[in-house]
């Protein structure tokens, strides 16, 4: 059976034209899979008529996972610093406990007040009271000092010391009558402290 002549170049011309299709088909495939998630993976989703399609559903790039900081507490709350752990650890850290450390509540020993230093030493203080006037005396570690001397109206008040241990105090009357003095020492491991009056 032979073919017509006005058919050919009909023929020629589908052939053509798929020719054309299938190089474009071809050309356009890279263009096509760059446009479709690579993150994509096909459902079968019915389409209606008892039939299954494939349906390509676009997931959410993976976030990266979250590392949560826990503040590690240094005894020196000035040099505390967030450290962030590694997820699936947990980092505790617990200040040490503060300790309180209470003075020893003051005693007294013949008179004498007496408390304990940070040191450990004690100090001992006595107020002497005179009608020339009142002198407040401290003594630690077996030194005799003077803290305070208020002498009373028509009394005027000096101090001797010629060694650490043992301090007189003298007030005395503007005529000078009268004298009052207040002698302290320390002697024999202890405190000790009068109140002397010389004169009318």
């Amino acid at each position: 059976m032979g073919v017509e002549r006005g058919a050919v170049p009909v023929l020629l011309w589908c052939l053509a034209t798929t020719a054309s299709i299938g190089v474009a088909s071809l050309a356009l495939r890279p263009v096509l899979r760059t446009a479709v998630p690579q993150d994509s993976i096909p459902v079968a989703a019915d389409d209606g008529r008892g039939g299954r399609q494939a349906v390509t559903q676009t997931l959410p790039p993976p976030s990266a996972p979250a590392t949560t900081p826990s503040t590690i507490v240094i005894e020196d709350p000035s040099s505390a610093f967030t450290h962030p752990s590694t997820p699936g650890t947990t980092r505790t850290s617990q200040a040490p406990p503060t300790q309180r450390t209470t003075a020893p509540a003051p005693r007294m020993v013949d008179g004498w007040t007496v408390t304990t230093g940070p040191d450990g030493v004690d100090v001992y203080l006595k107020s002497f009271r005179s009608d020339g006037g009142d002198a407040v005396i401290r003594i630690r570690a077996e030194v005799v000092s003077l803290v305070t001397a208020t002498p009373r109206d028509g009394y005027s008040v000096s101090q001797a010391q010629t060694e650490p241990s043992r301090l007189v105090v003298q007030f005395v009357s503007g005529n000078g009558s009268a004298a009052f003095l207040v002698d302290c020492l320390w002697w024999q491991g202890g405190p000790h402290g009068e109140v002397t009056r010389i004169g009318n």
